[in-house]
């Protein structure tokens, strides 16, 4: 996501009465763990939702959220609501 894209998405959801609480994206081939690559880009007031898809079929599902330090993230507990929750 580009920094305009980043920018749009905060503005349209101010704009609605609504805030961006986080990210998602998948690891093709990998754990739905965060990547070097996701710690030196994440900021530490998101929640990061990564999907581990093997072979094409989306798996495991976590979430996760830097550190205010920025030295590690600690994942987060995901909750499934369904319409009859």
């Amino acid at each position: 996501m580009s920094d305009l894209d980043y920018l749009r998405v905060e503005r349209a959801a101010d704009a609605a009465g609504a805030q961006l609480l986080g990210f998602y994206h998948s690891h093709p081939d990998h754990p739905a763990r965060p990547s070097q690559y996701d710690l030196d880009h994440a900021l530490p007031s998101f929640s990061y939702i990564i999907v581990s898809v093997l072979a094409g079929v989306a798996g495991d599902m976590r979430s996760w959220k830097l550190r205010d330090d920025r030295s590690a993230f600690d994942e987060e507990a995901l909750s499934v609501l369904t319409p009859d929750s």
